[in-house]
């Protein structure tokens, strides 16, 4: 009888852990919002339960650091990949082995260990108020240094890592000399004080403080596609190319913390939003471009597809960021 009792509780406990152990933490510096379209199609598909902790970056980063083995973080997900190899240089990720990411994902857009993939991309673009600006007059990044922009142009402190990909980008592209000269000119161009976030410099331009941005596309898109007044009606948007550099994109990644508890189910999540559902979903509701190829957009996004796409490596692009903020500090960008 007391036989027959164990391995009841022995059924029992590992039915339980079963069900109870089918779930990854993770930690997003995206808003839960944002994610939850994307998680419940995870959850639907696969029954594996997704708890989410969403704070900045830079916060959840030194969070799994200070947690070390401890850490309950099964996946960081964030913005940008100077993001994701500032966790890299903290050797938070595990080589991650995964055919279905390998097919699905470009070389480009993925770090060379196989520590942090890319999820889904947004581009560094102008938007700018058509009444004060003609779009022949408008080429790429460089030009923005121009004395015709002279406190034109809005944008954000160098402190975002937005624009520190962007410098990198162009350090990559122009030499580090050029973009040494470009930033001392371009900072006698803004039309304020960086301050605020990129919708913040949309609505500036919107309220005639200035006549351009420099802002992440889907910023511009969401509030586009919510502008139930209209307020939008004399804006435009510009994909910066000149010849040297085309429209500079970066994207959101993941990569697997190396104290995962919960790897397999970890990959398979990764793997999930490499799907075409998930990268459709990542299109139709929060207004990024596909990761994938082939993957069809949305009526209302096709206007704003990118026509040239700047061919960088995104790993590459990380590795000059240090190099990048100190350019923009030495120009006196603040």
């Amino acid at each position: 009888m007391l036989k027959f009792f164990l391995i009841l509780i022995f059924f029992y406990t590992n039915y339980t852990l079963s069900k109870t152990d089918n779930f990854i933490n993770l930690y997003s510096a995206r808003q839960s919002v944002l994610m939850e379209p994307l998680i419940e199609a995870f959850q639907k598909e696969t029954d594996i339960k997704v708890n989410i902790i969403a704070a900045k970056a830079s916060q959840l980063i030194n969070r799994i650091e200070s947690e070390g083995q401890y850490t309950k973080a099964d996946i960081l997900l964030t913005t940008d990949v100077g993001r994701l190899i500032q966790a890299q240089k903290k050797k938070l990720f595990i080589k991650v082995e995964s055919e279905i990411i390998n097919e699905a994902l470009p070389s480009k857009f993925k770090d060379e260990k196989n520590e942090w993939f890319g999820l889904s991309l947004r581009s560094r673009i102008l938007v700018y108020n058509t009444k004060k600006v003609d779009k022949s007059n408008l080429s790429g990044y460089f030009d923005l240094s121009n004395k015709k922009w002279d406190r034109r142009i809005m944008v954000r402190s160098s402190n975002n890592v937005y624009n520190q990909s962007l410098v990198a980008a162009m350090i990559l592209n122009y030499g580090e000399k050029k973009v040494e000269k470009f930033l001392k000119n371009f900072v006698k161009n803004f039309a304020r004080k960086p301050s605020g976030g990129d919708r913040d410099q949309i609505k500036a331009v919107v309220a005639g403080q200035g006549d351009i941005a420099l802002v992440n596309s889907y910023y511009f898109l969401k509030m586009k596609f919510n502008d139930h007044k209209d307020t939008l009606k004399n804006v435009a948007v510009h994909f910066p190319s000149d010849g040297i550099m085309n429209t500079h994109v970066n994207l959101s990644g993941a990569g697997i913390i190396k104290y995962s508890k919960n790897y397999i189910n970890s990959v398979k999540f990764l793997e999930f939003m490499l799907s075409d559902q998930a990268q459709e979903i990542y299109s139709d509701i929060n207004y990024e471009y596909p990761i994938k190829k082939k993957i069809k957009v949305s009526n209302k996004m096709q206007p704003y597809l990118i026509t040239k796409q700047d061919n960088l490596s995104l790993f590459e692009i990380g590795k000059v960021n240090e190099k990048a903020i100190i350019l923009m500090d030495k120009a006196g960008w603040k």
